[in-house]
């Protein structure tokens, strides 16, 4: 298994979000389950992704792509179909990203502490004690 991980400044400008944790902390995260790791350092990760996958690999069906479906239109989509199977993985549910990044990164402590104890709903949207989704941002 090859993985591409973006750096915080290409995913970022992907997005429109920072990540959760920094690139080496994701790099970190990620290598136990996989055999090669490379960072993409663009927002168009068409080279670095043909700079992985060999002409053996697509020839005789050994590689496949797979990402989450936050983003079905990505980047070298056409090419990256055009030689291997995509496969898109579903979100986790009840599981927030915005709502760890507001936890961990938000400036008002308050905003902070209220996301943190709050409940949440069966999509991990924080919810108030009537079920509103919390608007969490300053």
């Amino acid at each position: 298994i090859v993985a591409g991980i973006h750096d915080d400044e290409s995913y970022f400008k992907l997005k429109g979000k920072y990540t959760i944790d920094n690139l080496e902390t994701r790099m970190e995260n990620v290598k136990p389950f996989v055999d090669q790791l490379f960072v993409i350092p663009s927002t168009d990760p068409l080279i670095y992704i043909k700079s992985m996958v060999s002409e053996q690999d697509i020839a005789t069906g050994a590689c496949c792509y797979a990402r989450g479906d936050d983003m079905l239109d990505f980047p070298g989509r056409e090419w990256v179909e055009s030689v291997m199977p995509v496969h898109f993985v579903p979100r986790t549910e009840a599981c927030s990203s915005t709502l760890i990044r507001t936890i961990y990164h938000a400036e008002d402590e308050t905003i902070r502490n209220q996301a943190a104890f709050a409940k949440t709903r069966y999509d991990g949207k924080p919810i108030d004690e009537f079920g509103n989704v919390l608007k969490l941002k300053a």
